[in-house]
């Protein structure tokens, strides 16, 4: 059994506690052993980066630092989380300087930073660790090849060479719960969600463009792994009946939620009516 240092940064226990019940059932199912970290503090992401850059690098030098103590892999489900960490942990494994430095301020709380533990997104890690065949000999209730588009989000995949994160995992993952994979031609494009506090009419822009792609696609329903993301193209869509005049009604699940299902895991347990745009259309597509 796979045991994790789950690192659920702010966003997912503070706003989408679906998401969290979602990865722990899933978690659950499929043999995972998560053990909540404790004592670590806000990833930053995208602000702290940006105003103070070397606190960024302490704040996640951190953690990471605390995962090496504890002896186990960071997993976690929130796309800003893991760049942040993927970022400070290939930055301070390639500069000796800034290592030193932070290294400097982590020995007055007893930590080192040595670069010892990986850093994992849920989603590769159910790839990787527990196999697409394993999940779906686990899976009672498939899709009906419904026809779901994905959104990877900027932090899952760029850099890559930085986050080593193939879109093949999500898609092959997608799959393997019985839907098929509707591919778009905005898949690569930002859903909007860093814009919001600055610009939001571009943001707005962002979002109806990535759904309407998604719509003309033939998509039925969305799927993302971040919880901006996911607060992006689903909340927008309320608004874009007041901005744009338009209504799209594409449900937009977190990927756990659809492994759920199809694992057989009841709908209240994972939170499904708490997506703002209907989502409980996706259970007639359950098969058994």
């Amino acid at each position: 059994m796979p045991m994790y240092n789950l690192y659920m940064g702010c966003s997912v226990p503070a706003n989408y506690p679906n998401y969290e019940a979602a990865v722990m059932k899933v978690g659950e199912a499929l043999g995972m052993e998560f053990e909540y970290m404790t004592d670590v503090a806000c990833c930053g992401s995208p602000n702290l980066r940006s105003i103070d850059y070397f606190g960024w690098l302490v704040v996640n030098g951190r953690t990471l630092a605390i995962a090496e103590k504890n002896g186990h892999d960071i997993v976690t489900p929130c796309n800003g989380c893991f760049g942040s960490l993927k970022d400070v942990q290939h930055h301070l494994k390639h500069d000796e300087k800034d290592r030193s430095r932070v290294n400097k301020e982590l020995k007055k709380m007893g930590l080192e930073f040595r670069g010892t533990v990986k850093v994992r997104h849920v989603i590769e890690a159910l790839y990787t660790d527990i196999g697409i065949e394993e999940i779906q000999r686990k899976i009672t209730r498939p899709l009906d090849g419904v026809g779901i588009s994905i959104h990877y989000g900027c932090h899952l995949l760029r850099p890559d060479d930085v986050t080593e994160f193939k879109p093949e995992m999500l898609d092959a993952l997608v799959r393997a719960t019985g839907a098929k994979v509707v591919e778009y031609p905005l898949w690569k494009q930002c859903c909007g969600a860093t814009v919001l506090p600055v610009n939001e009419p571009l943001a707005i822009r962002l979002a109806r463009d990535k759904i309407r792609s998604m719509k003309e696609a033939g998509a039925e329903f969305a799927t993302v792994v971040c919880p901006a993301c996911g607060n992006q193209l689903d909340l927008q869509q309320v608004g874009l009946k007041d901005s744009y005049g338009e209504v799209y009604d594409l449900p937009v699940l977190l990927y756990p939620q659809i492994l759920a299902l199809a694992l057989g895991i009841n709908e209240d347990a994972i939170g499904l009516r708490m997506n703002r745009v209907p989502a409980d259309s996706i259970l007639p597509h359950l098969k058994g």
